[in-house]
């Protein structure tokens, strides 16, 4: 058992020796290595890789800097036989391990819908709160940006930095949910709120809303002209009988 753990240990050693050589001939400047400080939350990467792995190379070619990582997502734009994904070699625990990720497209448009409810406005989370590493189990698409003074968010004390998970009992896991969820409350009628904090913490609280001076619409981003829509969800009916 003792003499099987030596070769091991020496295999391990002399992959690592090689690895350590083919990085250096890379780039003998810098002599750096690029570490995984963190994944987007809800990203294909989030399960495969961890915070501290070293990533040596991709697709058996030795990667030292941004650029190495750039030029490999474009090459595999640029083929066609592909199953858009990309084979790391990393550094994890003094093993290498080799993964396979999935390459996600973005368009790099940001935030394209917005919903102002009962004064909150509420949207898919940015990249910026993705970044941060942690999304709601019960579904993260309805993340609490801003709130405006005055406002029924405001007088009962539901802040940004929050996840509105259900309303009335109903979940809210994205943001058509959500709008089936709200669209059937009247004016001046109760509303329980299940929230999630950004820390992970949940609270449920009731909150009054007012539909005279707090409308529920949306703005959509169009792409095509780049101009942003207004569309009224529920407000109050002044038509006269």
């Amino acid at each position: 058992m003792k003499i099987l753990q030596f070769f091991q240990k020496s295999s391990i050693l002399a992959e690592i020796g090689k690895l350590t050589k083919a990085l250096v001939k890379k780039d003998p400047i810098r002599r750096q290595v690029l570490r995984v400080k963190g994944c987007l939350a809800g990203s294909k990467a989030e399960n495969l890789l961890e915070q501290g792995d070293m990533v040596l190379a991709i697709n058996k070619e030795p990667i030292t800097c941004f650029r190495d990582i750039e030029d490999a997502c474009q090459a595999l734009d640029e083929c066609d036989k592909n199953d858009g994904k990309l084979n790391l070699t990393i550094f994890r625990q003094g093993c290498e391990i080799e993964l396979l990720v999935d390459i996600v497209v973005r368009d790099g448009n940001g935030t394209t819908r917005v919903i102002n409810w009962c004064g909150c406005v509420v949207q898919d989370p940015h990249l910026a709160v993705r970044a941060l590493g942690f999304l709601v189990e019960e579904g993260h698409g309805v993340f609490v940006a801003r709130w405006c003074h005055g406002s029924p968010m405001h007088g009962y004390g539901l802040y940004a930095l929050q996840w509105i998970v259900e309303v009335n009992g109903k979940p809210t896991p994205d943001l058509d949910a959500f709008v089936d969820a709200t669209k059937e409350i009247d004016d001046g009628e109760f509303v329980r709120v299940r929230v999630v904090h950004l820390n992970g913490k949940p609270r449920v609280l009731t909150l009054k809303q007012d539909l005279h001076y707090w409308q529920t619409w949306e703005l959509r981003f169009d792409p095509d002209n780049a101009m942003w829509r207004r569309k009224t969800i529920k407000a109050l009916d002044w038509g006269i009988a």
